[in-house]
């Protein structure tokens, strides 16, 4: 389901928790209108990547300090390692020089 509704998911996970706070999961799927498991594999995705951390046991999640940016993690989704060598340096066009 590569572009799927995912990297959607993961955005509204991230930014009901990037308060830092801890959040109950079905407080969230609640609040979002999104059912419990795709709220659970978003924040299990979100852990598994060092941007949140999931509380002992699991029913809640909050934010990692130090994390990745949302925009790098997501594009684990798609399997697009390809770019991945040409986007290590400037973020600029090439201008062939």
């Amino acid at each position: 389901m590569p572009g799927g509704p995912r990297p959607m998911l993961l955005w509204y996970v991230w930014m009901h928790i990037v308060d830092g706070a801890w959040h109950k999961l079905d407080e969230i799927s609640k609040q979002l209108r999104i059912p419990g498991n795709a709220v659970s594999w978003a924040a299990k995705f979100l852990s598994d990547h060092g941007m949140a951390e999931m509380g002992f046991e699991e029913d809640e999640i909050r934010v990692h300090q130090s994390h990745p940016r949302l925009e790098d993690v997501v594009k684990t989704l798609t399997g697009s390692h390809k770019s991945d060598n040409s986007s290590l340096g400037s973020s600029e066009p090439s201008t062939g020089f």
